[in-house]
């Protein structure tokens, strides 16, 4: 340990740059010095580490079995040095520039859109382009910075945050169950009108949580449809039973348009977990503006999210 506390940052800075350029004279032209200086540098890391750290060639300088071990940490230290120090920097600054913000349609109708007038009031430096799609978004073609997404998140070329768990609840208007009845079971949704979306995979199946598995229901009634704001508003005007997340659903439930259902038995419409993620593209550093975009809407959702709250 007393070897390593007699190294110092600038030494590793130009121990690392000596195995990029592989020369002691090209890092020592960068740094305005005599060659003889960076040597003598490094000859006396060797001699505080009691290593041999470099092999020294007539045309090139490389890294011996312990200079490479030394460099893959000095390489992490040097990085989160770098990253310290624009954290720092980041502190004096004011976001500033445009952010590229892309989300679901309904989602972000509901949970984006109506934040961005105080997300720029906050940064008044700050500009957003929201463009809200269902269609898949490539980032790098697009130009997004920014992706609100739903589902199973697997994309490699991304980096992201969890902001939710995505969770469902089954539901119907007073209206409808005055009417007809409040199903108790899954069982008994076989005698009721069920409102069920229909994506390019077909009707979805609900699928309730019953003995420790989850068991599937492919219910049917008078309407089926691609437009979840189209099938919720039939439900809230009495048409049939729906199951829908709860990001949805939340506003009627808790204005009473909605009644929730059977909630000792967990519903969802599949069967691995989906979360809301706030993706971007990999980086080493997230951009100043991006990252004050996702703590904002961090904090406007909330721990549980704020429509899971009902």
């Amino acid at each position: 340990m007393q070897a390593f506390n007699e190294l110092n940052i600038k030494a590793l800075r130009l121990f690392v740059a000596v195995l990029d350029h592989g020369s002691f004279s090209e890092v020592a032209r960068r740094e305005g010095v005599a060659p003889s200086s960076i040597s003598r540098q490094m000859q006396l890391m060797e001699q505080a580490l009691n290593q041999q750290l470099l092999y020294r060639h007539t045309r090139a300088v490389t890294a011996t079995e312990s200079g490479r071990l030394l460099a893959t940490y000095a390489r992490r230290v040097l990085e989160q040095l770098e990253e310290a120090e624009q954290a720092l920097q980041e502190k004096k600054l004011e976001p500033a520039g445009l952010v590229r913000i892309n989300a679901p349609v309904v989602f972000g109708r509901l949970h984006i859109a109506p934040y961005i007038p105080e997300l720029c009031r906050k940064y008044p430096k700050l500009c957003v382009e929201l463009v809200q799609t269902d269609n898949f978004v490539d980032p790098m073609q697009d130009a997004s910075d920014l992706l609100f997404r739903i589902g199973i998140l697997s994309d490699s070329n991304l980096q992201g945050r969890v902001l939710a768990q995505q969770n469902y609840r089954i539901a119907a208007s007073p209206e409808y169950l005055h009417r007809f009845g409040i199903p108790t079971t899954p069982e008994e949704l076989a005698h009721h009108n069920c409102i069920v979306f229909k994506g390019f995979a077909g009707a979805q199946r609900w699928f309730f949580h019953m003995n420790n598995q989850w068991v599937p229901y492919s219910l049917q009634g008078s309407l089926t449809g691609n437009n979840a704001d189209s099938l919720l508003n039939a439900a809230i005007q009495g048409l049939g039973i729906v199951v829908f997340p709860t990001w949805l659903l939340g506003d009627a439930l808790q204005d009473g348009r909605l009644v929730s259902l059977m909630e000792k038995y967990p519903v969802s419409t599949r069967l691995e977990p989906q979360q809301l993620a706030a993706l971007y593209p990999q980086s080493r550093r997230l951009p100043l503006k991006v990252r004050v975009v996702i703590d904002f809407f961090v904090q406007k959702f909330g721990t549980p999210a704020y429509w899971d709250n009902v």
